[in-house]
């Protein structure tokens, strides 16, 4: 079972940040997990609510800011591009980008990211995920070899569109799934399409032994240090 750091390595250093990812190689795990979105001077920030209220308190989309304005909001972290992360990705470990969009035009962010994992040499090791099914479409035109995970829940904050039904046009190479919703159906149908699985967010015990018994290929976790945690 894989332990993908979600974020980074939040319990260690704050999320979607340099240092997290660091810290989440330098203590074990098997790649990396964050959020994608564009700005308004078509950069790529890492980054991952789709507004400033964790910064300043407002609701300024992030996608009505130029990168360095978004920067330039905190002094106490540093908000890095896609780029500035895939310099510091050893080749040997799993990159999870999750592309952050509620539009559905999506073309110029994935293709800034195609070139970019192609500039580093990043196919191979990378899945790209995404809540939104008209970019994981897109990817599938853009990348036509890329891997995908498609995203999953039944929460009631879900938006109607995130379903286990879009894998039937997308087919993914893995599925994602919240591990509070998962049960023996899904479990069912996960086998039978014969996808990887991956559950989010497992950081304490009871979901830690419901990932173990569902087999999964890998978790995502706050906590690099997670399967000696719990003696796995």
């Amino acid at each position: 079972m894989l332990v993908i750091g979600h974020r980074g390595a939040p319990n260690l250093s704050k999320e979607n940040t340099i240092d997290s990812f660091i810290k989440a190689f330098d203590n074990g795990v098997d790649g990396i997990e964050f959020d994608v979105q564009l700005t308004l001077d078509k950069k790529i920030a890492v980054f991952h609510d789709f507004d400033t209220r964790s910064l300043n308190c407002k609701k300024t989309p992030i996608k009505n800011l130029n990168l360095a304005s978004l920067q330039n909001m905190t002094n106490s972290f540093a908000i890095p591009t896609l780029e500035e992360v895939f310099k510091i990705i050893p080749k040997d470990k799993e990159i999870h980008i999750e592309i952050k969009s509620q539009q559905i035009n999506n073309n110029y962010i994935i293709d800034l990211i195609s070139d970019l994992i192609s500039k580093y040499n990043f196919r191979k090791q990378t899945i790209i995920s995404s809540f939104n099914p008209f970019i994981l479409k897109e990817v599938n035109k853009v990348m036509p070899n890329q891997r995908i995970g498609a995203l999953w829940s039944t929460s009631k904050n879900t938006p109607w569109f995130v379903t286990h039904k879009i894998c039937k046009t997308i087919k993914p190479h893995s599925f994602h799934a919240n591990i509070k919703y998962f049960d023996k159906i899904m479990a069912y149908w996960v086998k039978e399409k014969n996808l990887k699985l991956y559950f989010y967010t497992v950081n304490n015990e009871e979901d830690f032994k419901k990932a173990i018994f569902y087999k999964c290929d890998g978790i995502f976790s706050d906590n690099p240090h997670i399967l000696s945690k719990f003696n796995y």
